[in-house]
């Protein structure tokens, strides 16, 4: 029977062996997969995910749960997928929970979904995640909806910034605990590359929104 040593030799030396992964959302193979360490992104999502059902284009994925900051294809696909590779890049392996998004994606509400989660799950003891992660979810609800302001985009990143200090990678927090941070990954990924996207989403023109208790001053 092998042991350690041999296990260490498979896979790059700083991320050597094999490990779980849950593949999920549009790939024709969704499913969980043990895989090799250092295989490429490209080969993880389209030789053992079978690329993207219905021959559509890749857009963007999360490499590592819903905390992860997002990839894209032109920037990451050809990324080994190892820790430090990851890191290096401004995200993480995380849980192992790949979510994988074509081109027909509204980025904003694939985010309103993840930031929504994290509002609803906060324990409430940090005011800048209990009140933060709230706003977020309002804001981004506002502009799927139709009725985003001008200005949101900029409040969308000074609440970040207040939940997130710096909106850099590995993050910084004022919470005792990285859920806060964790709402922030989607929108600076959306902001960072489909802003004009999300820009696109909001009339010139302020509309009120008629969601009760939605509306942020």
């Amino acid at each position: 029977m092998n042991g350690g040593d041999a296990y260490a030799q498979i896979g790059p030396e700083t991320s050597a062996g094999t490990r779980l992964f849950s593949l999920s959302g549009h790939v024709v193979r969704p499913g969980n997969y043990e895989i090799v360490m250092g295989m490429t992104w490209r080969e993880f999502i389209y030789d053992i995910g079978g690329g993207i059902r219905n021959d559509r284009d890749l857009k963007c994925w999360i490499p590592g749960g819903a905390s992860a900051p997002w990839f894209v294809p032109a920037e990451h696909l050809d990324l080994p997928v190892t820790i430090d590779d990851t890191g290096k890049h401004g995200s993480m392996l995380g849980s192992g929970a790949v979510v994988v998004m074509d081109d027909t994606t509204n980025v904003v509400a694939a985010a309103h979904r993840v930031v929504k989660f994290f509002a609803h799950e906060s324990c409430g003891q940090c005011t800048p995640c209990r009140e933060g992660c709230d706003w977020l979810e309002r804001i981004l609800w506002r502009i799927l909806n139709g009725a985003g302001r001008p200005s949101d985009i900029g409040l969308l990143l000074d609440v970040c910034d207040n939940i997130s200090p710096g909106l850099r990678w590995p993050p910084a927090q004022t919470t005792i605990c990285p859920l806060g941070p964790s709402a922030v990954s989607p929108i600076r990924s959306i902001l960072t590359h489909f802003r004009d996207e999300v820009e696109a989403m909001i009339p010139p023109e302020q509309v009120m929104t008629t969601r009760e208790g939605a509306t942020v001053g």
